[in-house]
Order: structure tokens, then sequence, then C-alpha cells
């Protein structure tokens, strides 16, 4: 049995993205494109992980012989990851048609956390902080707020099967990260993505060190 450093070298391997690589690697064509190097525009890691699932769903495409084109295939990347349990099932089923399972090809799609831990710890790959164009702040941000909802939603499974929490599995878990005013006394607080675009947590005491 082969080891991989995670789910998405696992991933990698199983459904050989490598052959799908301008890179020399499909692991470096991730990193390069990550950090905007080898000719790539820097990108986020929301869209990184977008393309990577989009990138294997092409590649169960072409070994099932389903033909799509690129617009068909994002909407229906996009069908699979909706909320909307009918859409989904809709795009399942029509998948099942053509030998392709759904329900597992989507357990092996990638989530914006699990991207940002291989591309950081498995890969090495850094974006210096010191880059003005760079926006790792949000990929960090990001990586908090699903590794936080991945731990509630194994929370509320738990809760669910014990019949303490009847239909806590089936539960939209939603996180927010709130920022309070530092000044000992302010009761003033504000969510992380509004003090950024503001400029500010407190408006009162914002020059206030």
């Amino acid at each position: 049995m082969t080891d991989h450093c995670c789910k998405i070298g696992r991933t990698i391997a199983t459904y050989d993205l490598g052959e799908r690589a301008i890179e020399d690697g499909f692991d470096e064509e991730l990193a390069a494109r990550w950090v905007g190097d080898h000719g790539f525009p820097e990108t986020a890691t929301r869209p990184l992980t977008d393309w990577f699932n989009t990138e294997l769903l092409k590649s169960v495409y072409d070994s099932h012989n389903r033909k799509a084109i690129d617009v068909h295939i994002q909407s229906e990347y996009d069908a699979l990851q909706s909320d909307d349990a009918v859409t989904r099932g809709e795009i399942i089923d029509d998948l099942a048609d053509d030998g392709i399972d759904g329900t597992e090809l989507t357990t092996d799609f990638a989530t914006r956390s699990t991207m940002y831990r291989h591309l950081t710890q498995c890969l090495g790959a850094n974006k210096s902080k010191q880059r003005s164009n760079s926006d790792w702040e949000s990929d960090k941000i990001e990586y908090a707020r699903d590794t936080m909802r991945t731990n509630i939603e194994d929370v509320l499974q738990s809760l669910d099967r014990k019949g303490e929490l009847p239909n806590g599995a089936d539960a939209t878990v939603r996180t927010q990260i709130i920022l309070q005013c530092h000044v000992d006394g302010c009761s003033t607080q504000t969510r992380l993505s509004r003090a950024r675009t503001r400029g500010f947590i407190c408006r009162a005491h914002s020059d206030v060190a």
C-alpha cells in the first residue's frame, strides 16, 4: 500500500492527475499557481481548490467517455457542490448513467482547508507576507473557518447519533469571526470581514493605542 502525504496527495495518485499537469508534476503546478510562479498568476486558495476539483472532474469524465465542454463541467461541478439536495441528486443520477459514482466523487473533492494544508505542510509552499498583492491573510482566515466548521460538523453528527440532538447532522454550520474593541469597557463588536472593509474595529477608539 502506497503512503500519501494527505487526502489531496491520495486523490492525485488515485485519479492519475499528474498526467494533466502542465508543469513537471501536478503538485508543482499547484504550488506554482498558488504563489504565482512559472508564468501562472497568483491564485488564492478558494479558486485554486475549485480548479483542482474541476480537473478531477475532467479526469473522471475522460475515463468514462463522458463528453462535456468546460462550461458544462463548471455547471455540473457547481451542482455537485450545491446545498440544494434536489439539484445535487439530479446530477448524481445523471452521472450514474455513465457509470460514475457521483457521491464517491464528491467525497474526493478538496476543501479550502485541505488544499491550504497540502500546499503549506506537504509541499512547503509559502507566499511572502511582504508581497503587496498577496492575500495570504484571507487564505489563513478561510483555513481557520473551514477547520472550525469541520470540527463542529463532526460534533453534530456524534450528538445526532446519540440522540442528544436529533437532525443535528443535517444542520448548516455557519462560522463568523467576531472582533471586540480593545478598549476596556467598550462593548463594540463587529465581524472581521466588515472591520477589514472599513479599516477599523471601533470607530470611537480606532486611534486609541
